[in-house]
């Protein structure tokens, strides 16, 4: 199957709307094939921007975490550049596009030896592959142009700032929990560097001897696993070292307008949601008042024998939409479920609460939520539109689906 067109979708709506502008990362993004870095079976949801479970409880991350790092990295067609954390291979894989060689650093040898095969078929052939201690870099092919690094350091590992060249850029995560840095060094001197903070992250801890140990508790607290769940994740949404970039929870310090609704963005909208008033106007005086954005037939509550889902049936493209799920008091976790085809109608944007875990199972996406015994539990999905028209999806609680029509005007 030829995904050209979603790539490029992808690319278009995860990526440059966002802020990234780099051509070379955008150009390498609409390039590798991302479904041959995904499990069987998850080819499907290659091109959404979400975290996937590639094994050995890793994760090939979102599209535009990984873009963003690398656009901060500042690849240039002859840079030799270190990866620390090698997962799937797919960051590698557009490094390699981009820059003249590039050297990748695993501690799962399936992994490891996963990606080199992937590389190899796909005559990816200026990427090296080893099993070893990321802290510690890759001393025998240094000095590296840039080096990135996919999990938190409680600081910036010597060995990793040694083996910069002179003005190399090293992008780290540095720090614990809630307080993690995303950080960018460029070495101006034998011993001189300078450090920028490009805003708040949160990534698991990078495991190695000048790093965090095996048995941290930052290593080691995960969330509790639940039957027939395929990966289960932290309690908030964050890729795992080894397996791809973590996730940016707030960017209001990035630079070059990186924010998901710039001001740009804002009034945008502002214009187009005036445009779609006035269209919304003569349609509600044609139909009786009956359909349009924000009328009384715009959305509908869908009752399920775990909860209900307030879902929107009509809406505008390229617009904002919210989804509210609310789960009945429980003891078990609350489990809900999309088809690929909800993804072809809105693209998700945020969880409000984030979800325990993900997984993907029987060509569906589940989101766990925690159990709340003392009373309802109401989650936010905020959503994006997609494709013009009138689209089919389906949703679930527990066991029980239902497909719901959204139609959405161009």
């Amino acid at each position: 199957m030829d995904m050209t067109r979603i790539r490029d979708r992808m690319v278009e709506h995860h990526v440059t709307r966002r802020g990234i502008r780099d051509p070379g990362v955008t150009e390498a993004m609409r390039t590798v094939p991302r479904e041959k870095f995904v499990p069987p079976g998850s080819e499907e949801f290659a091109y959404e921007d979400a975290p996937l479970s590639i094994g050995e409880g890793q994760t090939i991350s979102q599209p535009f975490i990984v873009a963003l790092m690398l656009e901060k990295a500042d690849l240039d067609a002859g840079d030799t550049v270190l990866e620390v954390g090698t997962g799937s291979g797919y960051a590698s894989a557009l490094m390699s596009r981009i820059a003249r060689r590039v050297y990748s650093i695993e501690r799962h040898e399936r992994l490891a030896l996963e990606a080199k095969e992937r590389f190899e078929k796909l005559g990816y052939r200026n990427i090296d592959v080893r099993v070893g201690d990321g802290s510690k870099g890759w001393a025998e092919a240094a000095p590296f142009d840039a080096i990135i690094v996919s999990a938190s350091a409680p600081e910036v590992p010597t060995a990793l700032k040694e083996q910069l060249g002179l003005g190399g850029r090293l992008i780290i995560p540095v720090g614990r929990g809630e307080g993690q840095r995303l950080k960018r060094l460029t070495r101006t001197g034998a011993t001189a560097f300078e450090e920028e903070d490009l805003g708040g992250v949160r990534f698991v801890p990078l495991i190695g001897e000048d790093a965090w140990t095996a048995t941290h508790p930052m290593y080691t607290a995960t969330a509790p696993s639940l039957p027939k769940t395929v990966a289960s994740e932290p309690s908030s949404p964050q890729d795992t070292q080894g397996g791809g970039m973590g996730k940016i929870d707030k960017l209001p310090t990035l630079p070059e307008g990186v924010l998901d609704h710039s001001e740009f963005q804002q009034r945008f909208w502002a214009v187009q949601r005036i445009s779609w008033i006035v269209f919304t106007l003569l349609l509600v005086t044609c139909l009786l008042g009956l359909l349009g954005r924000g009328g009384p037939f715009s959305r509908q509550t869908l009752q399920l024998p775990d909860g209900s889902v307030d879902f929107p049936i009509i809406s505008r493209w390229n617009a904002p939409e919210d989804m509210t799920v609310t789960f009945t008091p429980s003891s078990e976790d609350r489990v809900f479920t999309i088809d690929p085809a909800f993804l072809q109608t809105f693209s998700i944007q945020g969880v409000d609460p984030p979800q325990k875990a993900t997984f993907t199972r029987a060509g569906r996406i589940g989101y766990v939520f925690p159990a709340d015994p003392a009373g309802p539990t109401q989650i936010v999905f905020r959503l994006q539109t997609q494709l013009p028209g009138r689209l089919r999806a389906t949703i679930g609680m527990g066991g029980e689906t239902r497909t719901q029509s959204t139609f959405i005007f161009p």
